[in-house]
């Protein structure tokens, strides 16, 4: 028996709120679950929801399978349509010698303001922009980003100075 990561995007068919997130961990935790937006070339995939598992299993075959029926049940018992969009499994070791040899920078908002030299509270409408970089996660201390991919947003904002002018009607 080895210990495998795997990973199953599914499509919901709309898009959820961070309790639909917090019910799925609930209903997976025998599986210590992550669960967060799926990402497609940097840009979350409307609709899809991505969960990571830890599975102990005899091969990668079947530590997909405990995992397609995990995550298949959990669907139904919350009354969400099942429709797997992609799955991605990995022995557990190698995932995290993958993730410890990731240099990643995450940024909050916090990190965003200093990156950009503006208050927390404008950076936060920043995050807000259609052409800003989807958050990797929402967590319950907020949301994060890629550093990588607010640093290049940034090098292309167009800043302008003073406060927009209030509209007349």
């Amino acid at each position: 028996m080895g210990m495998w990561s795997v990973r199953v995007e599914t499509d919901t068919g709309a898009d959820d709120s961070a309790g639909f997130g917090q019910e799925l961990r609930a209903a997976l935790a025998k599986w210590h679950p992550a669960v967060g937006d799926a990402h497609l070339a940097g840009r979350r995939v409307p609709g899809r929801v991505s969960l990571q598992l830890n599975v102990e299993a005899a091969s990668a075959r079947r530590a997909v399978e405990t995992a397609v029926r995990e995550v298949t049940a959990a669907l139904r018992d919350l009354s969400r349509p099942v429709h797997i969009a992609r799955i991605e499994v990995v022995a557990e070791d190698e995932f995290e010698a993958e993730m410890r040899s990731m240099p990643v920078e995450l940024m909050g908002v916090r990190e965003i303001a200093e990156a950009a030299g503006v208050t927390r509270q404008r950076a936060d409408q920043l995050t807000h922009r259609e052409d800003f970089p989807q958050p990797l996660a929402s967590l319950a201390a907020g949301k994060i980003w890629s550093g990588a991919a607010v640093r290049r947003w940034l090098a292309t904002w167009e800043r302008k100075s003073g406060r927009p002018r209030a509209s007349s009607s």
